[in-house]
């Protein structure tokens, strides 16, 4: 394998044969608390953890194990069935009640857990020691701790999977037996498929949620290919991958004219994921589950498979086709992708109590996707990516967070694709985003700014457990508040959203400063982020305390996305000449030079004020005016006139020093004042990239306009750096809407 092009994680998986040391990527189970028949009696029970290990208990919290005919009794304190039936709360016998008063309630989870190991476990550290002799060790440098110090190098972040971007296409296998037919395949195909599916209570189609993601870079789509298998679904578990086999030869045989060269995207021969759904709902007994995890076929006994035409099939997915469809195929499809799994997976910690402890239940919640946010709107809206896993695809391009006197604004991640980064080192950073209640966020427990801390480790990426260690969680989510997530299912926002209120920004208890900001590692990254407010659904602050955002007006009109009219028409004009009254006469050659000092403006001769009629040709001309004046100060100004036509627009300021700045638009041109003199200005595209033509820009002392016409229509980011004459620095990003 080849660390990042073909990046998987390592887990063991019994085959037939024997046992390799593999990783399959699971997604953590719906806690919705359900009623089953126990026995002639009504029990509500729901079942917690994933595919590495789960179990279920009462809705009061007591541990239940099933016997062989599928009844529920108490779990003793070893973790297996006692004599006692489970009951619901009320309707327990005193002999019952006595029990479990008297049950060490955390010793009855330790124990089941050791009862029941992973059946996916994951690789020792002994194992990991035994590698090559010519492996060489990694340096200090490399490693987040000295115990690693004898562990392979660590190689920087990986990349994702190449199907990650473009057009694509997938092939999804459907698979029933004699008894249990699959779901009706119209209705999967637009479920997968359809633009802006909104049946049943839907926010949108698979498709729907991947190219809002990726801001249209992604844009899967899905075929579906219908089979069915001799034997039993449930006679396949415990060899889940006999299934996946026996699938795709039955697939080769009805499908004969099968085009494997159309799901291979990044030409490696592989295609690039199966989607294998199995008809009716998940079949699990005696400890043993049909799926419920990624995984490749490689790492299985039966090896990759021949897709024809040169092609094979190896990374696949397995999950039932009845409960909870949408959110564990996009749960389980972003692993294909590359990502990891972001609430806790093996730790004992995932499962423990926290009421009394300095920490929390660890994991990302219902922030996260790859966490338990799958869930959100009972898995009818899965929320958002977060921006580090955008950045992780190539979606979206972090902007560094400059620590100066300027005030930041955060557009709406989910509309504007734009986070803040602190980077701490090339493993570690800070993400700041802001998320809005809205489409595939609405069913957030708040909105506001998160904070995530990253800090990317090669071993906990490899095993999996990026958030297993409640003390140093990888992907982390800096709470704002001090609520605390004190069990495993308080991190559902369905169910225990009411402790994650407080995470964002200023949030529940309107918490408006971070400070100060550091590392794992204790350095002091900022002093703080502070004065921070959330308006208009922006969210705004400085990083510096003496600096006020004043209720988020200064930003919002100096940094919020601002709407050109795709219009050549100038706003407010009826006229082919814009006239003011105040606005000085100036010469400008419509050459192709963008930044220019006094001297290259040509004054006019006399003292008197004129209008500028800016047109399509190379010099503008004086019409009498008034008397000229200048500015009475370096913020005020006056802007020449703009032809429907216009390709520049030009004013004219006094000395330039530090002052308010402002931004406005007519027509296609974005004007600038109060920016430092010779200042760099740069058009980028939403994602960072400088698309900027220079003859567009048209700059004089403390002052710039720009021409956004050539951009057709968008979401643009105009970025000015530079420094007065008074020392004081700028370097601040606007966002432009071009309709």
């Amino acid at each position: 394998m080849v660390f990042g092009t073909y990046f998987k994680t390592i887990r063991s998986f019994a085959c037939v044969l024997g046992t390799l040391s593999v990783v399959s990527f699971a997604y953590p189970v719906n806690p919705l608390p359900r009623t089953v028949d126990n026995g002639g009696d009504s029990l509500a029970i729901r079942t917690l953890g994933d595919e590495h290990y789960r179990y279920t208990q009462t809705e009061d919290g007591f541990l239940v194990v099933a016997d062989s005919a599928g009844i529920y009794y108490f779990a003793d304190d070893k973790g297996a069935a006692s004599k006692f039936k489970a009951k619901n709360k009320g309707e327990r016998s005193a002999a019952a009640e006595k029990f479990l008063n008297k049950l060490d309630k955390k010793n009855a989870f330790k124990k089941h857990r050791e009862r029941h190991p992973d059946r996916h476990k994951r690789p020792s550290n002994a194992a990991r020691a035994k590698r090559a002799s010519w492996v060489p060790v990694s340096s200090m440098a490399d490693s987040s701790n000295a115990s690693d110090a004898n562990l392979p190098p660590v190689l920087r972040f990986p990349k994702p999977e190449g199907h990650a971007n473009g057009t694509n296409r997938f092939p999804v296998l459907l698979i029933e037996d004699n008894s249990t037919k699959n779901l009706d395949s119209a209705s999967l195909y637009a479920i997968l498929n359809q633009e802006n599916y909104t049946r049943n209570g839907y926010t949108g189609s698979v498709r729907d949620y991947f190219v809002d993601q990726s801001s249209g870079k992604f844009v899967p789509s899905f075929d579906l290919y219908l089979v069915k298998v001799n034997s039993s679904l449930s006679s396949y578990m415990g060899r889940d991958y006999a299934l996946i086999q026996e699938g795709i030869s039955q697939l080769k045989k009805k499908y004969t004219s099968f085009n494997a060269s159309l799901y291979d995207s990044d030409n490696d021969g592989d295609i690039d994921a199966l989607p294998v759904l199995y008809a009716g709902a998940e079949l699990s007994s005696g400890g043993k589950t049909l799926g419920g995890y990624q995984y490749e076929l490689q790492w299985n006994e039966c090896g990759k498979q021949d897709a024809g035409g040169g092609k094979r099939f190896n990374s696949y997915f397995l999950i039932q086709q009845k409960e909870q469809l949408f959110p564990t195929f996009v749960h389980e499809f972003s692993h294909t992708m590359g990502l990891r799994d972001h609430y806790c997976v093996a730790s004992d910690a995932c499962y423990s109590q926290y009421q009394n402890s300095q920490y929390q239940a660890p994991g990302a919640h219902a922030w996260d996707v790859m966490a338990t946010g799958m869930y959100n709107n009972n898995g009818l809206t899965p929320p958002n990516y977060s921006a580090f896993e955008r950045n992780f695809m190539g979606w979206l391009d972090y902007t560094t967070l400059d620590d100066d006197f300027d005030v930041k604004m955060l557009p709406p991640l989910n509309s504007g694709n734009y986070a803040l980064h602190v980077k701490v080192s090339s493993n570690e950073w800070f993400v700041f985003e802001n998320r809005q209640m809205v489409k595939w966020d609405s069913a957030l427990p708040n909105h506001g700014m998160l904070v995530w801390h990253i800090d990317y480790s090669q071993k906990t990426w490899d095993d999996d457990v990026l958030n297993d260690d409640p003390a140093h969680q990888r992907v982390d989510v800096v709470e704002a508040g001090n609520k605390r997530v004190t069990e495993y299912y308080d991190g559902f926002g369905s169910y225990g959203g009411g402790n994650l209120v407080d995470d964002p920004f200023p949030g529940s208890q309107n918490v408006t400063q971070l400070s100060p900001l550091k590392s794992w590692s204790g350095t002091q990254l900022l002093s703080g982020i502070f004065n921070i407010t959330e308006k208009n659904s922006n969210v705004c602050f400085s990083t510096n305390q003496s600096v006020s955002v004043g209720g988020c007006e200064i930003a919002a009109s100096s940094s919020s996305v601002a709407e050109i009219s795709s219009s050549s028409e100038p706003k407010n004009s009826s006229s082919s000449i814009a006239r003011s009254s105040s606005s000085s006469e100036l010469k400008r050659s419509s050459s192709s030079r963008t930044r220019s000092s006094s001297s290259t403006w040509v004054w006019p001769v006399s003292s008197s004020s004129v209008m500028t009629d800016v047109s399509s040709s190379s010099w503008v001309s004086p019409i009498s005016s008034s008397s000229f004046k200048w500015p009475e100060s370096s913020s005020s100004f006056a802007w020449a006139g703009l032809s429907s036509s216009a390709e520049n627009a030009v004013r004219v300021t006094p000395a330039n020093a530090a002052g308010r700045f402002e931004m406005r638009v007519v027509g296609n041109i974005v004007m600038l004042t109060g920016i430092p003199n010779e200042a760099r200005i740069t058009v980028m595209d939403i994602s960072g990239h400088s698309i900027m033509m220079q003859e567009n820009v048209v700059q004089t002392r403390g002052m710039a306009s720009v021409n956004m016409q050539p951009y057709g229509s968008g979401i643009y980011l105009v970025n000015i750096r530079g420094k007065f004459a008074d020392g004081k620095t700028m370097n601040k990003t606007v966002k432009v809407m071009r309709r």
